[in-house]
């Protein structure tokens, strides 16, 4: 081969790789300790908060269901959403320090199995978020087990201080390093603010 179809070829690859990234919207758009926080997944939990606010709004109160269509409500849940999969990028890697991937699995998937027995919430959370019942357990679910589990193993550890969860996260939030790469938003060390 050729020195100039080696470059062709190189160049073809990344091309393709990068057009992949971009339909399959695949690119990350944050990393929290170099941990990349995908478009596709912040995309889909935005669009089930969205579906959430909306459908609570329509139940209590039609007249306010309007305001899910201000640019401020739309920026604040894409804040709200973005801030909450950063912390569970920090939550997810303490526990994976602290435990074994396998007894995380069991406690995670035992967590959640416990929150949904006997419950057929199929429908519902279909009307709600707008999104599977596999899906709402990968995106809502998941990331709350976590939390729990993790807030759990800090009181077993003694090291849950006045404040509990929230001051542990205060802590590390400024410890973290986060590379935010969505127009509109920054990270200030504390957590996520709208430019």
């Amino acid at each position: 081969m050729t020195p100039k179809r080696f470059i062709i070829l190189i160049l073809s690859v990344i091309v393709f790789g990068l057009s992949y990234l971009l339909i399959s919207q695949s690119y990350p758009i944050a990393f929290v300790n170099w941990q990349p926080i995908i478009f596709s997944s912040f995309k889909k939990d935005v669009l089930s908060a969205g579906s959430y606010y909306q459908k609570i709004l329509e139940t209590y109160d039609k007249n306010q269901a309007v305001v899910m269509n201000s640019k401020e409500v739309k920026q604040e849940i894409e804040r709200a959403v973005l801030d909450k999969l950063i912390e569970d990028k920090l939550i997810w890697r303490e526990l994976e320090k602290r435990l074994e991937n396998n007894d995380l699995k069991k406690m995670i998937n035992d967590k959640i199995e416990e929150a949904i027995k006997g419950k057929d919430i199929k429908k519902e959370v279909e009307a709600l978020y707008g999104i599977s019942l596999n899906e709402f357990k990968e995106r809502f679910l998941k990331p709350q087990a976590r939390r729990e589990i993790f807030e759990s193993r800090l009181q077993l550890e003694n090291n849950l201080s006045v404040g509990g969860l929230d001051n542990w996260l205060k802590k590390i939030k400024k410890q973290a390093k986060v590379v935010i790469f969505l127009p509109g938003f920054e990270w200030n060390g504390e957590g996520i603010i709208i430019k």
